[in-house]
């Protein structure tokens, strides 16, 4: 009779255990668990060159000078100006002066790629940038500046002054191009 009653206790825990799990269930499906994705940080890529650029070649005497740019009025582009002051270099140039070709040019970051830059002439003919070239000659003991309307040609590239944009200038003797 005790074999009986601790069986029959036995069979009563079961049925109650598979009442209780039952109970803790719904006919709802339960939603897979998913696993939280941890975002990782990406630094954003920057353009490799942002300062302007000036690009003298080696034979060009050692001037005093400075580059700058200011938008033109209500047109796409950009006065990009070159200050030369040749004081400084007096009896190391020759009394003919320095016949120079200078190149002028300007582009938006967004047009061109995150690792653009220019080296030489050939880099800006090549890459379609706006760009503006003239040949001057600078005498001893000139102080002069040198303005340059870049603008984009009609089926070219464009220079918008309200993107942000980079500006530069390279100077080379007339005889070097």
């Amino acid at each position: 009779m005790k074999l009986r009653g601790t069986i029959s206790v036995i069979i009563v825990a079961l049925f109650l255990a598979v009442l209780a799990c039952g109970c803790a269930t719904t006919d709802e499906p339960a939603e897979p668990a998913t696993p939280e994705v941890t975002p990782v940080p990406t630094e954003e890529e920057t353009w490799t060159v942002t300062d302007p650029i000036f690009i003298k070649s080696p034979g060009v005497p050692d001037y005093k000078t400075s580059i700058r740019a200011d938008p033109i009025k209500n047109v796409f582009g950009v006065y990009v100006s070159l200050d030369i002051d040749a004081t400084a270099t007096g009896s190391n140039m020759a009394s003919e002066g320095d016949n120079l070709f200078m190149v002028g040019f300007a582009y938006n970051y967004a047009d061109v790629p995150k690792d653009f830059t220019i080296t030489s002439y050939e880099d800006i003919i090549a890459s379609g940038i706006p760009y503006k070239s003239m040949t001057d000659r600078i005498f001893p003991m000139n102080v002069k500046t040198e303005n340059f309307a870049v603008v984009g040609l009609k089926d070219g590239m464009q220079i918008n002054p309200a993107e942000p944009y980079n500006y530069g200038v390279i100077i080379m003797l007339r005889d070097d191009v």
